[in-house]
């Protein structure tokens, strides 16, 4: 009997699946007095994710985008923003998922570590999770302060972009 639990335990992670991304994106928002509408979006989003069977709570992995594909419907100020974020130096914001548990209301919290401006920090996302026979769709948001990760908004005059920036994200992933 212990060597039937021992290899049950041992083989646990074996079936664990790999996800592949079908689709997915980051959008950010922040404001900014007399521009209200600093929403740059980033298409270019990169999984390495698994989970076992059909448990929405065994999820684990990453997620990055390149920092350089965030843009806006303004190019000007993308190239502000890309020279704040220091995009050659920091090209990438990446996060990593090490819990999900099922909230009261049946939404999902997402926790894991965020490493943006070269900085580590502890990371939440509310996520509604779907899924489905072949597919799980998760779309989860977020807040950060950029000065937390040690970074200043850009400021013209007296006028500085909000420390806060709302995180939208969406993937869609297909079981292997």
């Amino acid at each position: 009997m212990k060597k039937f639990l021992l290899l049950l335990l041992i083989s646990l992670p074996l079936l664990a699946a790999n996800l592949q991304l079908k689709e997915g994106f980051v959008a950010a928002h922040t404001e900014m007095m007399m521009d209200s509408t600093i929403d740059p979006l980033n298409n270019h989003l990169h999984t390495d994710l698994t989970m076992q069977a059909d448990d929405v709570t065994s999820l684990r992995g990453k997620l990055w985008v390149e920092m350089s594909l965030f843009s806006s419907d303004n190019v000007d100020r993308d190239q502000h923003m890309h020279e704040t974020n220091e995009v050659e130096k920091y090209p990438l914001a990446t996060y990593t998922i090490s819990n999900v548990t099922k909230t009261d209301n049946g939404t999902y919290t997402i926790d894991g570590e965020l490493n943006f401006y070269g900085q580590n920090r502890p990371f939440a996302l509310q996520a509604e999770i779907l899924l489905k026979e072949k597919s799980i769709s998760i779309n989860a948001t977020s807040k950060i302060r950029v000065s937390d990760f040690g970074m200043e908004m850009p400021c013209i005059m007296f006028m500085c972009v909000r420390d806060q920036v709302d995180i939208f994200a969406k993937a869609v992933l297909i079981k292997r």
